[in-house]
């Protein structure tokens, strides 16, 4: 079994994708404690996640969330490194899953290339000139071809040479 390099890129996008956009960004805004997971991957200390809500027009309500690292070099805000890590973490998760589920797209079978049978590089037909001239010849004899086409076969045959 071989493995197929495009078919592994193509689960590899796909797993990014879901990891990054879907995961870390748009559930994490709706849920950003879910990054408390990896990030201690990141930070050593304590993670606190905060959760702003401010009105920016009357009647509309936006959120800003951040995330901090405190340890012993203070408060600091860790918000995209711990997107980050959670998106490649999902991502990972994601792709082996694709994996699984998609063998078949990121493998290939084991005689690839092997199934083609080989022809020569020098011409479409098989045979040399004198054998394809002579089948040429006897379909122009049994009347299956016009005497132009013969014609023209055999210029195109002897061009080849």
């Amino acid at each position: 079994m071989k493995i197929n390099i495009a078919g592994l890129l193509v689960l590899a996008g796909i797993s990014l994708f879901i990891g990054f956009v879907i995961i870390a960004v748009a559930v994490g805004a709706v849920f950003p404690s879910m990054h408390k997971l990896t990030a201690p991957l990141i930070c050593k200390g304590e993670v606190e996640v905060e959760v702003i809500t401010y009105s920016y027009k009357p009647g509309q309500i936006g959120t800003d969330n951040h995330i901090y690292c405190i340890d012993e070099e203070g408060q600091r805000e860790i918000t995209f490194p711990a997107i980050g890590v959670t998106g490649l973490f999902y991502s990972a998760i994601i792709f082996v899953g694709l994996l699984i589920w998609g063998r078949k797209i990121a493998t290939l079978p084991a005689n690839f290339g092997e199934l083609a049978p080989r022809k020569s590089r020098g011409s479409k037909k098989e045979g040399s000139a004198m054998e394809r001239l002579a089948e040429l010849k006897k379909m122009r004899d049994a009347d299956l071809i016009s005497q132009a086409e013969y014609e023209r076969k055999k210029a195109k045959i002897m061009d080849d040479l």
